[in-house]
């Protein structure tokens, strides 16, 4: 509240005090009446001057009320003025203030229950005319000194009973949120009613009483959630002396639910009363029932949820399971129409306000099937509202969020959600995606829009209503997101009839495979209301007690049976017939139940609302029938379309509904407030003949409002309106139309891929057409034919789809048709596994133009193919391939795509096919240009010409050719395949295989994008495949393949799952890892689970790798002889590479124990397997040179070339280290170990193997390791304390010693965490006879389990995890317990311990014997063991504990330390990812100093490479240039004191000569060698730049003075006449005075005084002439600036001499007041001139425009401040707009006719450029003051 002081004005009207409340401003105001007196008035008007439009529509809806607003208790409005853009509200003043300008500290009791009873009074008076106000807070409540209350501020009146708030976020809610009831926001599943007004005077009367509002608040969010779960401090607690009455009545008043507050405020007037009376006569107030005569005289029906407890809090237990662990849930909730499931759900919203969750809800409508997604639309247009009523900071994070969630899928999401656009802007177009994959990317991305508001710390309840009528599209989104994808955080709710959805019913059937997934399903069946519950609702409604509400609940019951929706109407009926009356004298409700009972009823509520809705108006009657053709809710602006009338006389008809609460009026719309209210409404009109008539008016009228190119919703509402009547047809227009709209649908819908929905809509198109249907008919017939066909197609009616594609073909009129068709054809064969029949369709329709291809070429064929290929691309060079133009062609460009299609059926099918549509596909681009289908087969050709030694350059310069069309065209859906097939078939064979990485995530990303999520999966695929190939941690390559893994499955991918699950299980058993112990045992010769040749040649290529690693050379060799007979469909694979490697070991390691009549074969086996590697080796030796030698060392072993032998293991062991393959490195030392062994050389045999275990061990081969060191127990020694094949007589202690000391060496030797972690577990649930074992480990505040094992069938299974603990997994209470006090917890039985018995997840899994350990070192716990066992108590015996805990202390040490490992591993890791990036230069150096090893980017940066390193050419000391060896010395002195070297720049030489600008600096290594680290960045660039940017500044400070210097040119031309005049006048008396010399030589004798005094004049005025001339030249010549001492006067003086006759010219007369004395300033004498004359000139011009009145220019100057000088232009011109104002110095912005605009800029410049600062304020009463200050000479000399 703000207060302002008297402001008067001229004429009739004066304006006293007046005060505002943030949003609308009073003013008293003496107006004139018609009588001639002048009255007293309050204006309103918005408190800012360009309000919001809802601002101005409170105070029109204010004045509306005025008929029904009394001045006794109302301010009533008088007039509503709109003038000039502004909204004034005239009031009646009744000589009142606002209550807000009284409070402040607490109020008297006395005067608070005065003032409190005088608002009471008011407000009864409101709500007896049947006004709801709304929005009650003092502003709105103006007091007299009599304690008279008026009520002002109806903006949000509402003359509704009661109305159902939506649910908003709160900073766009109309109301004043501090005052706002709980009810009001939106959140409570509760109407507004009279009671929200007591609400809101219960926070009125709470802060009247302690001078405080009840809550405090930060945010909005934070006020609503205060309303809702907050409880005040009574006042009597907050204010001594408060009475308890007193403090009980406003604390009633502030209840949460309507139904606990006053009722009336009758009955909070007569308790108010009561108090008063009290308080003046005994000066106390003694406590009383409340409430005792507040009983309403209407009926209330109580909205507050019976009988549901249970339901409830089931619902609440989901969202809080969800809430803590994070997994979703699904909640199925079944029940007869009316049983209260939507108000059940809802009733959430208030739980979900504290914990910060997300609510959105949709309802599915019956007659809205049709449309695809619409519901869920709806439910996510609600979250993204909620966030655009959010602040641009608080928006931020959400946009970001929203951004790299959707990528470049945002239009998808756009199109279901159009309010998104208002949030992340407008997206770019989405490509075009292959139909089959168009479905999961819309899936996807609509599962990663609802991850952005699923997030542990607010999940999200998404609640979709009436399943029973949802559409197949959301049906199948709905599966995806539970059953197919990683979505978390989120608790869907579906409501659905059970009635209504049979066995037969599709949603039954879904439902029953969701029930059967392994997600969380919980079911709530609601039944019926009980008797008692049934009598609580009465009793509460009738306000009575449940004794004598008996009788009428009986009743009740009995007719309705306890539908909560029936019983409300029932109980409705008989107030609205009656049957129910309130009797005022006895203040209670009465009825006569024998005339109920005589009465006829309806016997079930549809007929009930029948009767109902039959006695409303005509009109009213129409409105709800077309609403509900239109469906449960409608957009009043569509309803007015329908209705045919405004939107005022729509609201008038829809009044009475509205009062009965039968629709709901929402802010746009209105709404049913109940399915049977909509099902009654329809059956308004009975006759099915009508009501078709009338579906089909409404949607010719909506489809004349549809644009051509409709993309929302809308076109399916008119389609459904017009399908629904097309009975009632009558003319061809009107048939071509609805032909017209259910096409539109039909490809909307196919683009929404909801296939369905689209095929219906098709159908009934195709269906209207009759004969002309057939697709020869007409383009449209043909289109419809082809988009049903691909949608039946979509949908796996492959039969249907094929029937009508077979007629298509035969009605396609050209190439493009013929294309299509072709293409979905290919398409669905290739789908249905009939590659031959998809061959035949492609090469048939390649005839058609003029390919006649066989589908089985011959070599030679393919030979020649290829040599027409080389001729062309040898005559093009790089720039005439790259510079290709874009292929023109349509019939060309159909035939690329039909040769794309072709690809997959083709290399499937024949090879030498396969081979010439590529090359064919490469010759139509190389003669006709490129095409989007183009960059596939360009980056493919590689593998066709590459076959062929000659050709294989020009096969890498076409797929690099490829690969730049893919990466410059990523929108294109080949670009992602193109990119993968160049990162991962064509790159290993020509480059290091790792630099194909980025490729093959570049490829990933285009193919989320496009939505070729099948190539996307094979692209996971591929980059694990180069993983295993470089031998990276299995560990991480494991947990890759995890999450590729759900990828592919979750999309269905099976050909790139089933891949995923080789190389897991490869990674797996090597790890030791699968359960299986598939390592320690030879695989099955056939894969069980796989067919397709593909799948079954990655199964042994695996598996090959596994048996050579194990040893099993016999197994491996069996599995390649069936992997040959496949090897040709992966050819191009590093699958296929690894196949003839891991081959070749397998021959040689098997041929010394081959029969000998075998040998020669195993021997020419292994040299065709080494010829193949040499020719790759020799390609790329970065990938094969490893694997080469080493082959060629066991060929050389085999065949006695030992000494050969020796060099090749050492070579491949060197190459392998160079090129960072663990797994070759650790092979190679073995088979050395091995060949040395076999020749009893054991002296090196030891240092072999141990770098193979280490090597091994380095890649994760964990299931190697141990093999390895059970074959040489010399690798590490190991004792034994028992004969494992001895009987033990041991006793138990010496048992368990004997275990400790087994497990204590395991456990204190090993490093790697997660073999620890399952030694660990498995010893101590061994050890202690445990059913279960959790590892749980810190990691910072939190606790997460790190390893669950159990046992089951004679074994342990272990599973590795990383996730937080929760109720759900360990019991939190003994966990948390030994976390925070370190202290083991053993229970004996845990179910009966007093102190954690009560556990949920002890009484949940039956918890007997329970141990709880930490593993403790140094004080900090490293690790927390807990065991279980459900079977029996007292498991954990005393001596087994002790054990334990002894396990436990040299476990913590172990665990310890294999953290440690870890972290130095991952930091190892990084700075080797780091250097191997190649982002900066780094350099290994020695104490020398040298260099001792260098990335390449450093070797780049200096002119270097590698041959030069290894030479000792690279030297640290040649690298410095002269000038910077002193800044070198010191760095060298730096790192020797303090081993580190801070940044600093220097130059260093290049190989050339030349130098380079770097910042460099480093470190010494934590050992003793002195060994350190260096990092160079290249400088150039950025010196470059800075050079650059100083020439630009330059440029730009000239460009600058060239614009000034045109301008003083400029205003030096408007001064013409001006200068003329200066010029003249002094020339003329210099002539005049020469003139008079002459004339007094002349006399006789010579007049010499009078002479020597003319030629003196003449002289001066000369010297005057000069000085003017000069000053000119000085504004007019270009000189750069200069700061002098100036006077000011002088300065500004000169300026208006020049100007003088211009102001006469122009009638403007010029004063001046200089300031005496004035210190001298800093400054340039011409620019701040050139400043003077722009102002004065624009003043004097403004001036010459004015026709009244004087024109004077007022120049000033005076001190501004201690530190500058003022000038100031005073003009009495016509002034300047607020517009003018705002934007007067922008550049080109001007207000004359020909001005350019830059003059006023210039000038700021030119005074900011001086220190100083140029503005402008109107002058009153008219005219504009230009004011600019410049800065004092710090000498300040005095002017």
């Amino acid at each position: 509240m703000h207060v302002s002081s008297r402001v008067s004005t001229n004429g009739n009207t004066g304006l006293e005090a007046s005060w505002d409340d943030g949003e609308r401003v009073f003013c008293r105001e003496w107006r004139r009446g018609a009588d001639g007196d002048l009255n007293s008035v309050l204006t309103v008007r918005a408190a800012t001057e360009h309000p919001p439009a809802a601002v101005l529509d409170r105070l029109a809806h204010e004045y509306a009320l005025r008929d029904e607003l009394d001045g006794t208790w109302a301010v009533r409005p008088l007039e509503l003025i709109r003038d000039g853009g502004r909204t004034l509200l005239i009031l009646e003043d009744p000589g009142s203030e606002p209550l807000e300008q009284l409070l402040g500290a607490p109020m008297k009791l006395t005067h608070f229950l005065r003032l409190a009873l005088g608002i009471t009074t008011a407000v009864d008076q409101l709500h007896r005319q049947g006004l709801v106000h709304k929005d009650l807070k003092p502003a709105n409540l103006l007091v007299t000194g009599a304690d008279e209350v008026r009520i002002t501020g109806f903006g949000l009146a509402s003359r509704l009973p009661r109305e159902r708030q939506q649910l908003e976020p709160p900073e766009t809610m109309a109301g004043t949120l501090a005052y706002m009831a709980p009810e009001q926001t939106g959140r409570m599943n509760r109407s507004v009613d009279s009671r929200s007004d007591l609400y809101a005077l219960g926070v009125t009367f709470y802060r009247m009483l302690t001078g405080a509002l009840p809550f405090t608040a930060s945010s909005p969010m934070e006020w609503v959630h205060s309303h809702i779960a907050r409880r005040a401090v009574p006042p009597a607690e907050r204010v001594d002396g408060v009475p308890y009455a007193v403090s009980a009545i406003i604390m009633k008043l502030l209840a949460k639910t309507a139904e606990d507050r006053y009722q009336t405020a009758a009955g909070l007037k007569s308790d108010l009363e009561r108090s008063l009376a009290e308080w003046e006569a005994q000066g106390r107030i003694d406590d009383f029932v409340l409430a005792q005569t507040d009983i309403p005289d209407r009926l209330l029906i109580p909205e507050r949820l019976y009988g549901r407890e249970h339901e409830i809090e089931a619902l609440l237990t989901s969202f809080d399971r969800v809430t803590r662990s994070g997994t979703p849930e699904l909640i199925l909730v079944s029940g007869p129409s009316g049983i209260g499931k939507s108000a059940m759900v809802d009733e959430m919203q208030k739980a979900l306000v504290p914990l910060g969750g997300f609510f959105a809800s949709g309802k599915f409508d019956q007659h809205k099937r049709d449309m695809p997604y619409a519901t869920l639309a709806h439910a996510l247009q609600g979250l993204i509202r909620g966030l655009l009523a959010k602040s641009d900071a608080d928006l931020a994070p959400w946009r970001s969020a929203l951004h790299d969630a959707l990528g470049q899928l945002g239009q998808l999401m756009v199109d279901l959600v159009p309010e998104l656009r208002l949030v992340i802007g407008d997206p770019s177009p989405v490509p075009e995606a292959p139909p089959q994959d168009a479905q999961r990317r819309f899936q996807l991305v609509v599962r990663r829009f609802i991850g952005v508001f699923a997030k542990a710390h607010h999940p999200l309840v998404l609640f979709l209503d009436d399943l029973q009528w949802l559409d197949l599209a959301t049906l199948d989104l709905i599966e995806f997101l539970l059953n197919r994808s990683d979505l978390q955080n989120l608790l869907l709710i579906v409501a659905y009839r059970r009635n209504d959805a049979d066995v037969k019913h599709l949603l039954a059937q879904r439902l029953v495979e969701i029930r059967a997934s392994r997600k969380r399903v919980r079911e709530i069946d609601l039944a019926s209301l009980t008797r008692d519950a049934v009598l609580e609702f009465t009793a509460d409604a009738l306000h009575c007690e449940p004794a004598h509400a008996m009788p009428m609940a009986q009743l009740i019951y009995e007719k309705t049976h306890g539908n909560p929706f029936f019983l409300t109407q029932f109980l409705r009926a008989l107030a609205e017939e009656e049957l129910l009356t309130f009797d005022h004298d006895k203040r209670q409700w009465r009825w006569d139940l024998e005339r109920i009972k005589e009465k006829s009823y309806a016997e079930n509520v549809a007929d009930l609302m029948v009767g109902k809705l039959s006695g409303l108006r005509e009109e009213t009657r129409q409105a709800l029938l077309e609403l509900a053709c239109l469906g449960n809710s409608a957009e009043t602006a569509m309803l007015c379309l329908v209705h045919g009338t405004s939107e005022q006389t729509l609201h008038a008809d829809l009044k009475d509904a509205t009062r009965l609460e039968l629709v709901r009026r929402l802010k746009s719309s209105y709404a049913f407030v109940h399915d049977r209210v909509q099902e009654a409404a329809y059956a308004l009109q009975p006759d099915q003949d009508r009501r078709t008539a009338l579906h089909l008016r409404i949607g010719l009228v909506l489809a004349a409002q549809l644009t051509p190119d409709e993309t929302n919703e809308r076109v399916y509402v008119v389609a459904n309106q017009l399908n629904r009547g097309i009975a009632a047809l009558t003319n061809g227009a009107e048939r071509e139309q609805v032909i017209a709209v259910n096409l539109a649908a039909g490809r909307r819908a196919r683009n929404a891929t909801a296939y369905h929905a689209a095929a219906t809509y098709l159908e009934i198109a195709r269906e209207l057409l009759g004969e002309e249907g057939h697709p020869r008919f007409s383009r449209d017939a043909f289109a419809i034919g082809l988009l049903h066909a691909e949608c039946k197609f979509l949908l796996g009616e492959l039969t249907t789809a094929e029937a009508e594609l077979t007629v298509l073909s035969q009605s396609c009129s050209d190439i493009q048709a013929s294309a299509e068709v072709a293409r979905l054809q290919a398409q669905l064969y290739t789908t249905a596994g009939q590659l031959e029949r998809a061959v035949d369709v492609c090469l048939a329709f390649l005839r058609r133009t003029g390919i006649d291809w066989s589908p089985h070429p011959s070599r030679r064929e393919v030979d020649e193919d290829r040599r027409r290929l080389r001729n062309l691309t040898e005559k093009l060079s790089d720039e005439q391939l790259h510079a290709l133009p874009p292929m023109t062609d349509p019939d060309h460009r159909a035939t690329m795509g039909i040769l794309a299609d072709l690809l997959t059926p083709a290399f499937l099918t024949d090879r030498n096919l396969s081979d010439t549509m590529l090359m064919e596909a490469t010759r139509l681009t190389l003669e006709h240009g490129t095409s989007p289908e183009a960059c596939y087969p360009l980056t493919a050709i590689f593998g066709v010409l590459a076959s062929n030694s000659i050709d294989a350059e020009l096969g890498f310069r076409l797929s690099q050719f490829g690969a730049t069309l893919a990466d410059r065209q990523p929108q294109t859906g080949l670009s992602g395949r193109a990119l993968l097939v160049f990162g991962l078939h064509v790159t290993p064979w020509i480059l290091p295989i790792r630099s194909g990485r980025p490729f093959i995530r570049r490829a990933l990303a285009i193919c989320l994008t496009t939505g070729d999520l099948a190539f996307a999966a094979y692209s996971h695929r591929g980059l694990i495949s180069v993983d295993l190939f470089c031998g990276d941690s299995l560990m991480d390559v494991c947990s890759s393949t995890e999450r590729s893994l759900a990828f592919a499955e979750g999309l269905g991918v099976r050909l790139a799952a089933v891949g995923l699950i080789r190389q897991r299980d490869l990674a797996l058993s090597l790890m030791g890892r699968d359960g299986r112990n598939d390592f320690e045992s030879p695989g099955a010769l056939q894969p069980s689970d796989v067919s397709e040749p593909l799948g079954v040649f990655f199964y042994y290529a695996t598996r090959i790798q596994i048996e050579v690693i194990a040893g099993r050379d016999d197994v491996a060799i069996a599995l390649a002889a069936r992997a040959e007979a496949l090897s040709w469909c992966v050819r191009s694979y590093s699958d296929f590479t690894e196949y003839r490697f891991y081959t070749a070991l397998a021959h040689a390691g098997a041929y010394h124990a081959s029969r000998p009549e075998e040998r020669e074969r195993r021997l020419g086996d292994l040299r065709e397997h080494h010829r193949k590697l040499t020719v790759w080796s020799n390609r790329c030796p970065a990938n094969f040179a490893a694997r080469q030698k080493l082959v060629t060392a066991e060929l050389a072993r085999i065949e006695g070339r030992e000494l050969e032998a020796e060099q090749l293991y050492e070579e491949s062991i060197r190459l392998a280290q160079e090129s960072g393959f663990a797994q070759i490195e650790a092979i190679a030392a073995e088979r050395a170990a091995g060949f040395y062994e076999a020749r009893g050389i054991r002296t090196v045999v030891l240092s072999y193997l141990t770098k193979a275990r280490d090597c091994y061990a380095r890649w994760g081969a964990e299931a190697k390791v141990s093999q390895l060191e059970k074959l040489h127990p010399n690798l590490r020694e190991r004792g034994s304390a028992l004969g494992a094949a001895g009987t033990i007589g041991a006793p138990v202690e010496q048992l368990d010693l004997a275990t400790v000391l087994k497990v204590s060496e395991a456990v204190s030797g090993e490093i790697v965490l997660e073999k620890l972690t399952e030694t660990l577990l498995r010893s101590a649930i061994e050890h202690a006879g445990a059913e279960r074992g959790v590892l749980i480990l810190p990691r910072g505040s939190e606790l997460r389990i790190r390893a669950d094992a159990v046992t089951g069938g004679g074994s342990i299974a272990l599973d590795l995890a990383d996730s937080p603990i929760s109720a759900a997994e360990v019991p939190m209470s003994i966990v948390l317990y030994t976390a925070r006090t370190l202290e083991s917890v053993v229970l004996d039985d845990a179910s009966t311990s007093s102190a954690f018995g009560g556990d949920e997840y002890i009484q949940k899994k039956h918890v007997r014997s329970a141990l709880c350990v930490p593993l403790v070192k140094q004080g900090r716990a490293v690790a927390f063991l807990y065991l279980e066992n459900n079977l029996a108590s007292r498991v954990f015996t005393p001596a087994r504990i002790a054990i334990l805990k002894f396990l436990a202390s040299e476990a913590a040490t172990s665990l310890d330390n294999a953290r440690l490992y870890r972290e130095l591993q991952e930091r190892e890791s990084r700075i080797r990812r780091l250097v191997e990036a190649n982002i900066i230069g780094i350099f290994i150096f020695d104490q020398t100093p040298d260099i001792l090893d260098a990335n390449d980017a450093f070797l780049k940066t200096m002119g270097y490479d590698r041959e030069d390193l290894a030479a000792g050419r690279l030297r640290w000391a040649d690298l410095t240039p002269p000038e910077w060896q002193e800044r070198t010395d010191r760095a060298r002195a730096e790192l020797k004191a303090t081993r580190v070297v801070h940044p600093f720049e220097k130059a260093f030489f290049r190989k050339d000569g030349s130098r380079v600008p770097v910042l460099t600096g480093g470190a010494l290594f934590d050992d003793e060698q002195e060994q350190g680290v260096a990092f160079v960045l290249d400088l150039s660039e950025r010196k470059r730049a800075e050079t650059e940017a100083r020439e630009n500044e330059q440029r730009y400070r000239e460009a600058q003075m060239e614009l000034a210097h045109a301008n003083r040119v400029a205003v030096m031309g408007q001064l013409t006449a001006s200068i003329a005049h200066e010029v003249n006048q002094p020339n003329t008396a210099v002539i005049a005075s020469a003139q008079a010399a002459l004339s007094w030589l002349d006399h006789q004798p010579p007049a010499l005084e009078q002479t020597r005094r003319a030629l003196t004049r003449a002289i001066e005025n000369g010297i005057r002439s000069s000085e003017v001339i000069e000053r000119i030249r000085d504004l007019v010549k270009k000189s750069p600036p200069k700061r002098d001492s100036l006077a000011i006067n002088s300065v500004i003086g000169q300026v208006i001499e020049l100007t003088q006759a211009e102001a006469a010219r122009n009638d403007v007369a010029i004063q001046t007041v200089f300031a005496d004395r004035l210190p001298k300033v800093i400054g340039d004498r011409v620019e701040l001139q050139q400043v003077a004359l722009n102002l004065i000139l624009n003043a004097i011009e403004a001036m010459s425009e004015t026709t009244g009145g004087k024109r004077e220019l007022l120049i000033q100057t005076a001190r501004a401040d201690a530190e500058s000088i003022r000038v100031s232009i005073t003009d009495s011109g016509p002034g300047l707009s607020a517009e003018g104002l705002a934007r007067l110095f922008e550049p080109f912005y001007t207000t004359k006719s020909g001005g350019l605009g830059v003059g006023l800029s210039i000038c700021r410049s030119i005074i900011v450029a001086h220190g100083g600062r140029l503005w402008a304020t109107a002058n009153q009463p008219r005219g504009a003051v230009f004011q600019f200050t410049v800065p004092i000479d710090d000498g300040f000399s005095v002017g």
